[in-house]
């Protein structure tokens, strides 16, 4: 470790055929533009096939295999496409009715909208008493609660699966992180771990949720709400989903199996039972003939559900987090402050998906070498404000991207970083493809300049790759980029794309170089005073430039040699 700053769905079978084939990769909306994931993969036909065994017989009898069939390998995957809704394969009725409610293409069915509109379309379906269609939107049904809680959606397991895996580092026994990708999908430990599929089963049943009468509107809003339900969930169980997948590789311990087993179980198991209670629910409705939408008032239920969920979540609720929170102690002065952000519903936040595994490697690794370091909830901060600089010196915010959620208002927080600096605070912003603070860090958005809006780096991928980094007056050595950025899939890429104008920099000092083939360029900032630096977010990323290609722990992140000694380097020349 580097020295610390202070030097110490259709009426027929046929219109389901979504041609998708098995294990190919599926598709996310990234904070830009869409990319290549597989979420559940291959899972979701598990989950389809244990809602399928528990069908009330009425119905289950009456889906033939070939729609059975349709349902789990097709179906269960239809809102995997960016494809638009076609009257062949779900009915002109249904095109319009999706349209009405803002549905354009089978993604939209991902959004909080769209699982309120998939459940409208079962109810639908069930009224006009089509077994294929009802087939065709259980299985769509499933398809996006399930993804709510796909361990791949937990921050650390995602980067692993998307970040880590795809830059073949290894394990600490020598397997390499692509050994893993099959126990981080559903269908590996249902399919091939020793109890698995009993484990699955039982989380089934100790779960299972009965039709309580609800009517149409409660329903609706508790599906929108799904999203934040399900990230909660998932976030208690994503790093043990990791540390027993990783230790049932690299050693086969029971322990690490049962680990494993028992968590992605119950994920799993929170699709199958949410889906098998909307159907009884559904059915229900179905035989009243009341026409379902989604109202004004279901809209500002919704709202006001997640600005509950906002509010009432606890960051120690979440396994990645609870290792490192360490709240600022009143009584004395704390070098470092690092902002967290709780889970939200897939791909929700205020500094980007990414942001949360960063922020934790950082607490861990200045925390682990001896720093005063605290942990700052970005909802306290929003509400109360930083604390003063006589109890937090300095605040480090990973930002890979800045805008508002919901609730959480970049405005105001950028009002009360405002605040904190004028009473002397110091802030390093790890900058991604959004700008930092407006009026926080007005001097460096005014320097700032993207060639072209669309991009995501500053030069090209080819040029990336191998490119340097040099921190300015530092006796650090420039560090080469050894993997790409641009991975298959995932949020966690670290994109930056800004760079400074050298002409309109004025007081401010170059901090960070990029070297490539397009020739220098300034990619790092800090204020004359230096109490406030920006990085690029790929300058800080673990593993990113190479060197040991070991993570002795992925569960619980830290930065490595490299990005360490980046990060000590800055801090120490802000003191």
């Amino acid at each position: 470790m580097p020295p610390s700053p202070r030097g110490g769905k259709a009426v027929n079978p046929p219109f389901l055929r979504v041609r998708l084939a098995l294990g190919m990769a599926l598709v996310l909306i990234t904070a830009a533009t869409p990319a290549e994931l597989r979420a559940w993969g291959s899972g979701h036909d598990d989950i389809m096939r244990a809602v399928i065994e528990r069908l009330p017989p009425g119905l289950r009898d009456r889906l033939t295999p070939e729609v059975i069939d349709e349902a789990v390998k097709h179906a269960s995957h239809y809102p995997d496409s960016f494809d638009p809704f076609l009257p062949e394969e779900i009915g002109e009725a249904s095109v319009a009715t999706l349209a009405a409610a803002g549905m354009k293409v089978r993604y939209d069915l991902h959004s909080e909208r769209g699982m309120a509109m998939t459940f409208i379309m079962l109810v639908e379906a069930l009224r006009d008493d089509e077994p294929a269609r009802i087939a065709h939107w259980i299985a769509t049904h499933s398809h996006v609660i399930a993804d709510m809680a796909a361990c791949n959606h937990d921050p650390v397991v995602h980067t692993a699966t998307y970040g880590w895996a795809d830059w073949n580092l290894n394990l600490a026994g020598g397997q390499k992180f692509a050994s893993l990708k099959p126990l981080l999908d559903l269908s590996g430990p249902v399919r091939d771990l020793p109890g698995g599929a009993e484990a699955f089963a039982t989380a089934i049943d100790s779960q299972r949720l009965p039709d309580d009468g609800r009517d149409a509107k409660t329903t609706l809003i508790e599906v929108m709400l799904y999203g934040q339900e399900g990230a909660a969930y998932c976030s208690a169980r994503g790093v043990g989903i990791l540390e027993g997948a990783v230790g049932w590789i690299t050693r086969q311990d029971d322990a690490s199996r049962d680990l494993l087993g028992k968590n992605i179980g119950e994920l799993g198991a929170w699709a199958v039972v949410r889906t098998l209670r909307d159907l009884e629910v559904a059915t229900r409705l179905a035989s009243s003939g009341e026409k379902l939408s989604i109202t004004p008032e279901i809209t500002a239920a919704h709202a006001s559900g997640v600005a509950r969920y906002l509010s009432e979540r606890q960051l120690g609720d979440e396994a990645l987090f609870a290792p490192v929170l360490r709240d600022p102690d009143p009584a004395e002065t704390i070098d470092f402050g690092v902002v967290l952000e709780p889970s939200w519903a897939m791909n929700g936040a205020m500094f980007g998906f990414a942001s949360r595994v960063l922020s934790v490697a950082i607490s861990r690794t200045l925390q682990d070498s001896g720093e005063a370091c605290a942990t700052l909830d970005v909802r306290q901060l929003v509400d109360e404000g930083f604390p003063p600089p006589s109890q937090v010196s300095q605040v480090i915010i990973v930002a890979n991207s800045f805008r508002s959620y919901h609730t959480l208002d970049a405005a105001v927080f950028d009002e009360k970083l405002s605040t904190y600096l004028a009473q002397g605070g110091r802030v390093l912003w790890i900058m991604g493809n959004t700008q930092p603070a407006a009026k926080s860090l007005e001097p460096f958005r005014t320097a700032l300049q993207r060639d072209d809006p669309k991009s995501q780096l500053p030069v090209p991928d080819e040029q990336f790759l191998g490119a340097r980094l040099t921190l300015v007056d530092s006796p650090l050595r420039p560090q080469t980029i050894a993997y790409p950025v641009r991975t298959a899939a995932g949020w966690q890429q670290p994109f930056c794309a800004w760079t400074y104008n050298k002409g309109k920099l004025g007081d401010l000092q170059p901090l960070a170089v990029l070297e490539s083939a397009s020739g220098p360029l300034i990619v790092g900032a800090i204020s004359p005073d230096r109490r406030i630096a920006t990085l690029p977010v790929y300058a800080v990323t673990p593993h990113l430039f190479g060197g040991s290609d070991i993570i002795a722990s992925p569960h619980r992140p830290s930065l490595d040699d490299t990005t360490a000694a980046i990060l000590f380097d800055v801090l120490k020349r802000q003191r």
